[in-house]
């Protein structure tokens, strides 16, 4: 039986969802039905480099080395044709790019590529963010819309991870009804779910058991708002003496943030700590997590935290409230609300009733909808009324 041929493409494995996302599909996807390729651009020095999780997985990952976040006609016209061969070799039934530039490049690759063949590739992209608000200048931001309903025009199917997100996205004027579909993601959350290594940051980093931990993990970039999460650790500590403070993660803003920390007072309470692989036993030691991002698709940090029984306070962005339930929800906060933030934190920290109530109704659910074979259930769906 011939199987059906997938070209999925991601702009770079960097520390995030879509990285996690690609591989995990890519993985499942190799099999009596379906065959794979995973092409990506390289990973910045500043950035957290997630290619490990392909190399654990035995997939062979295609490198365009001009594949990059920034716009640059010369690159971006480099990889254009370096995808244009790839497709040309390979012959993909179904081009599916993930994240903006991939999305931009593979789909103008799929158009030339139509152009001049009489077998019609189908194209399919995943917003798991968007680029559209807190990102780039109002005049990127313009452009960047622009090439995005173009696109839509030659896109069969775009797909949204959350509602929210879908609603932000149509309302925006790319692409029509009839062409988007919600598929939330899905992640290797087993590990997440089981892991009962609670002491691993005390042990670490030499914190007092008797110390609760509150932490954030994420790309240490504008985006994140990080500075918030240094204010709120500053007011909570002004309450609650027993708290201790985790940064987890890096990027281009590391240097300032920490310097921030000193400034405020607070870098005796908060521990940097780099970028980190033991995932599932840091979410096990947090007894709260934070997030305190201006834009999110459906933040990673935060599936993974609730699996992982672990309580949670956000700001209410993107696609974030679709995460959280009824009770959940009065632990959402708008951007930059640091009493509100800090008030919702004391209240998780002090009251072993609502932690219990919001691990019940967060850790099961979030596990069920969130796991990956959900995932490649609902994609081989999609791939299937496409081909």
């Amino acid at each position: 039986m011939k199987k059906t041929k997938i070209l999925r493409v991601i702009a770079r494995l960097n520390v995030g969802g879509p990285a996690i996302h690609t591989v995990l599909l890519t993985d499942q996807m190799n099999d009596d039905h379906y065959d794979t390729k995973l092409v990506a651009g390289h990973v910045p020095s500043n950035e957290g480099d997630m290619s490990y999780l392909a190399k654990e997985r035995n997939l062979e990952v295609h490198y365009l080395n001009h594949l990059q976040r920034e716009l640059s006609l010369k690159d971006d016209l480099k990889s254009l044709f370096d995808l244009f061969s790839i497709i040309r070799e390979y012959q993909p039934d179904i081009i599916h790019t993930h994240t903006a530039k991939a999305g931009f490049i593979g789909r103008a690759a799929a158009i030339v590529a139509n152009f001049f063949s009489k077998n019609k590739v189908k194209s399919v992209h995943t917003f798991h963010g968007h680029v559209f608000h807190g990102y780039f200048s109002p005049m990127k931001t313009k452009l960047f819309l622009g090439i995005e309903k173009f696109l839509a025009k030659y896109t069969d199917t775009i797909i949204t991870i959350t509602e929210k997100q879908q609603e932000e996205i149509l309302n925006l004027g790319i692409g029509k009804k009839a062409q988007h579909k919600m598929v939330p993601l899905g992640l290797d959350l087993k590990r997440f779910y089981t892991n009962t290594n609670n002491n691993f940051l005390h042990d670490e980093y030499n914190i007092p058991k008797t110390s609760k931990l509150v932490g954030i993990v994420a790309r240490f970039t504008q985006i994140k708002n990080l500075k918030m999460f240094i204010r709120v650790a500053k007011l909570i500590s002004n309450e609650k003496d027993d708290v201790h403070f985790f940064m987890i993660g890096d990027g281009e803003d590391r240097d300032m943030l920490e310097s921030y920390a000193k400034q405020e007072n607070i870098d005796h309470k908060i521990t940097f700590t780099g970028f980190l692989k033991d995932l599932p036993s840091i979410y096990a030691s947090l007894d709260l997590v934070l997030l305190t991002s201006n834009n999110e698709g459906s933040p990673v940090s935060i599936i993974e935290a609730m699996t992982s029984g672990t309580c949670v306070v956000s700001t209410a962005v993107g696609g974030v409230p679709d995460l959280f339930s009824s009770f959940g929800k009065r632990y959402l906060v708008g951007p930059n609300e640091d009493e509100t933030m800090k008030d919702a934190a004391v209240r998780i920290l002090s009251y072993e009733d609502d932690k219990n109530l919001f691990i019940r109704e967060h850790k099961e659910s979030t596990y069920r909808k969130y796991n990956y074979d959900r995932l490649v259930s609902d994609l081989k769906m999609t791939y299937k009324e496409l081909t």
